[in-house]
């Protein structure tokens, strides 16, 4: 995606997530995250947000941590971090220096921020439809509410460059193959866009392919949204169609390629 379809995909997800959550149960359970609470989800999203907005303002992470307003009620709470990550993010230019978590070089600067705030919205805020039943967690997802199908191949495209790299750092006292069991190329690919990866670890390090190369020895198939949403343990990865190798395929499908 570029910068400006960025900006306007946050703005949306933050939106959506705000409406989500003026509606919400705050003591519904979440279930892909056990022990929380909607309210402890949306804490944690407002937090990430101005923590996110600091990064990418001043290249630094805030110290101390953000902390939420508890004096707010916590859908206003939530609306004023949603503006704080949009307006700062859409202020600055895209290449403006930034610290990042990320392992990867040219990820620090706001377009990274950019797309990693739309993802980590996302993905709580299907958290959130999910704790209120408006979302299943069984069956075929195939849309995800107010993502496109590209954006959700982008997110698909994000576990794989930012976020399993990032855990091979988190587990580097693990051996790479038991963090990301990619010994052997396992290729994914979209059935409702033309998106598709290889995805292996090589030298201890992640390696994509933006296409299903040859030498995979499994494929993994399904729609976008299903893909990304599997990825990331919100939707079920068995209803994904694997060709090839299936146990292999399967290991990484199971894998903590995410946080």
């Amino acid at each position: 995606m570029d910068d400006e379809s960025l900006v306007r995909a946050l703005r949306t997800a933050t939106a959506a997530m705000g409406a989500t959550v003026r509606g919400a149960d705050p003591h519904a359970p979440v279930p892909a995250c056990p022990g929380w609470s909607v309210t402890d989800l949306v804490d944690h999203l407002g937090r990430v947000h101005l923590w996110a907005a600091h990064c990418a303002r001043h290249g630094a992470p805030p110290d101390p941590y953000p902390r939420r307003d508890r004096e707010q009620p916590l859908p206003d709470w939530y609306a004023a971090t949603a503006d704080t990550v949009v307006g700062t993010l859409a202020e600055l230019s895209p290449d403006h220096p930034s610290w990042s978590f990320s392992a990867v070089p040219g990820h620090q600067d706001v377009r990274f921020w950019r797309r990693r705030q739309l993802h980590e919205t996302t993905v709580h805020h299907v958290d959130a439809l999910q704790a209120g039943g408006l979302l299943p967690t069984t069956g075929l997802v195939d849309r995800i509410p107010g993502m496109t199908t590209e954006q959700a191949a982008d997110g698909v495209t994000e576990v794989f460059e930012v976020m399993a790299p990032r855990s091979l750092v988190r587990h580097a006292d693990r051996p790479p193959l038991e963090v990301v069991p990619a010994g052997e190329p396992i290729a994914f690919a979209c059935t409702d866009t033309d998106a598709s990866w290889t995805v292996g670890v090589v030298d201890g390090a992640v390696r994509v392919i933006d296409s299903v190369a040859q030498e995979a020895v499994a494929r993994v198939r399904g729609p976008a949204s299903h893909l990304y949403l599997a990825l990331w343990h919100r939707a079920d990865s068995a209803v994904l169609v694997t060709d090839g190798d299936e146990a292999a395929a399967r290991r990484l499908l199971a894998a903590a390629l995410v946080p």
